[in-house]
């Protein structure tokens, strides 16, 4: 039995000598394996073919890029032109006998290559990746803010996209060919184009805050029929960040606003469409009647209540009133004159208590009494009116604009009415009946509308 065993043991060493010795003489030929040069592999190639060899490795080299999505592309090194040349190099030599050991190491030889490839193929292969160029790409989104609802303003989460880094593609997709790596991954590589936040964190949430404390408070002008809102987005626009990223009043926006308030809601010598007496309807343009905002003062007004953050209702600042602020700012108590048909009226509280035919100013003298609506804006009792050439006493004067139009008492005049305007009107004041003018007088009020217009002209 131990004679056997050892005729066993004897031959099995011989065959592993035999192996031995046939492998040291191959590796005198052949490089070990285990063996690359930058990555490109030459196990078991002739040592005499390396160069040849490592340049020939370029032909059917193909790296694959990997990507998020699933995506993948492959980039060929013949489809760029891409080889390298290896120059003469000294190679660190392993004893052949000691290939038992050397065979199971992994050996990479670092050299300095010559590389060529077409960088105008290479940018092309890199547009035309799925990855780079299809439809669903999406960029990165910073930390940014937003509305929530039930939550008012929040900061988000920033988000990854799926868009590479160009330059960063390209650089590693190099390194790669260099090392004639297999596969590149670009989210373990970090190719992708990283969330640059829009602004420092800190700052982000003051604007956060002063946006939710906008959020909870509302401003309203009044305008006795109608209101003017000021909230939410229309509220926070007309503040500006501070250096902090809080939100404050920004005076030129608050001026802008309150000057379109002006142009919305003043009537002050605006146009009004007016129901004349007889059923007809007058387009009435300019005058001194109307509302009219102060801008100044109601800009400080507006700037101060944006500071407090509180709900209010107010009323703009103004520097002229009148007497409703209704769409129909005249009211139901007015005077009306029809320079055509030469008559006054006055309503109060929607019913007439008097009218009378009248005299207007001789237009082709120059002296017509001017349309629009005015107002009252004194009353007077027994005084003269003078002009460069004449002097008038009157026993009731009312003024109605401020250029020294005004309806007052004629006891010069015998008639009233019809055409005596034409060629013997006034001076631009409206001549009344001395019968009459005492109910005018005494029903007129400061601030009353005068709504004068030429029907054979205005009506529309």
């Amino acid at each position: 039995m131990s004679n056997r065993t050892g005729k066993i043991a004897a031959i099995v060493l011989g065959v592993l000598a035999l192996i031995y010795v046939i492998g040291a003489l191959a590796f005198t030929q052949v490089y070990m394996p285990n063996t690359s040069v930058n990555g490109a592999d030459i196990s078991l190639q002739p040592r005499a073919d390396l160069r040849g060899n490592f340049e020939a490795s370029w032909k059917d080299y193909a790296l694959t890029v990997v990507g998020k999505d699933e995506k993948t592309d492959t980039i060929k090194a013949s489809a760029i032109d891409y080889k390298e040349t290896m120059p003469d190099f000294q190679m660190k030599e392993y004893s052949p006998w000691a290939w038992p050991v050397y065979a199971f190491t992994k050996k990479d030889y670092k050299v300095n290559t010559a590389i060529i490839y077409d960088d105008e193929k290479l940018e092309k292969a890199l547009a035309s990746m799925h990855m780079v160029a299809d439809a669903d790409i999406t960029d990165p989104i910073p930390e940014m803010i937003a509305y929530e609802e039930g939550k008012g303003y929040v900061i988000t989460e920033a988000k990854e996209g799926t868009r590479l880094d160009g330059p960063k593609l390209k650089e590693a997709v190099l390194k790669s060919l260099h090392k004639q790596d297999k596969k590149l991954d670009a989210k373990k590589a970090d190719l992708y184009l990283k969330p640059v936040p829009a602004e420092d964190l800190d700052h982000m949430k003051n604007h956060v805050a002063s946006l939710n404390a906008i959020e909870e408070y509302k401003l309203t002008y009044t305008f006795s029929d109608r209101e003017e809102v000021l909230a939410g987005e229309n509220l926070i626009n007309l503040y500006k960040s501070a250096d902090d990223g809080s939100l404050e009043p920004d005076e030129e926006k608050v001026k802008k606003y309150v000057a379109g308030l002006g142009e919305k809601y003043d009537t002050f010598r605006g146009t009004r469409d007016f129901q004349a007496t007889g059923g007809a309807m007058m387009r009435v343009e300019g005058g001194i009647y109307g509302w009219q905002i102060d801008p100044p003062k109601t800009r400080e007004q507006l700037m101060t209540a944006m500071k407090d953050k509180k709900v209010q209702s107010m009323e703009p600042v103004y520097k002229r009133k009148a007497v409703s602020r209704n769409v129909n700012d005249l009211g139901n108590s007015y005077i009306e004159i029809d320079i055509a048909r030469q008559h006054m009226w006055l309503y109060k509280e929607g019913n007439l208590v008097v009218d009378a035919p009248i005299v207007t100013g001789n237009p082709y003298a120059g002296n017509g009494t001017p349309t629009g609506t005015q107002e009252i804006w004194a009353k007077e009792r027994n005084r003269y009116l003078t002009g460069e050439t004449w002097k008038s006493f009157v026993k009731y004067w009312m003024p109605f604009n401020w250029t020294g139009c005004g309806i007052h008492d004629s006891n010069w005049r015998g008639s009233y009415g019809g055409r005596i305007y034409l060629g013997g009107g006034s001076h631009g004041c409206v001549n009344t009946p001395p019968s009459k003018a005492p109910k005018f007088y005494e029903n007129a009020f400061m601030g009353m509308p005068v709504v004068i217009y030429n029907s054979n002209k205005h009506a529309i």
